[in-house]
């Protein structure tokens, strides 16, 4: 059962679709945010939400270029800061790159 309330960040879930497809509406963005070209694989692998005058989320994803360190490959994490108003608009607030995670 869900126990979140009003204001309070749910707990780290998997991804939905719904939670791909709100990553893709805001990956311009994202690449603006973050002064990148491209991203080869835009992926999202985790997300939290949070009920407000419409919605937050906080959705981590997995992007490349993968780099390799010592024959493992890793890829860079990106956290996408969205808000979705009542209207079911959606914009970025924010995009901080995580750093790198083995894959």
């Amino acid at each position: 059962m869900n126990t979140t309330h009003e204001g309070a960040w749910s707990e780290p879930k998997p991804p939905t679709a719904e939670t791909q497809d709100i990553a893709d509406k805001v990956k311009e963005a994202a690449l603006k945010k973050l002064k990148q070209e491209v991203f080869f694989e835009y992926k999202a692998i985790e997300y939290q939400d949070q009920v407000v005058a419409g919605m937050n989320f906080k959705i981590k994803v997995q992007t490349t270029p993968m780099v390799m360190i010592r024959d493992v490959p890793y890829a860079d994490i990106v956290q996408l800061d969205v808000y979705r108003n009542l209207q079911f608009e959606y914009s970025l607030t924010d995009a901080t790159s995580l750093g790198q995670k083995q894959v």
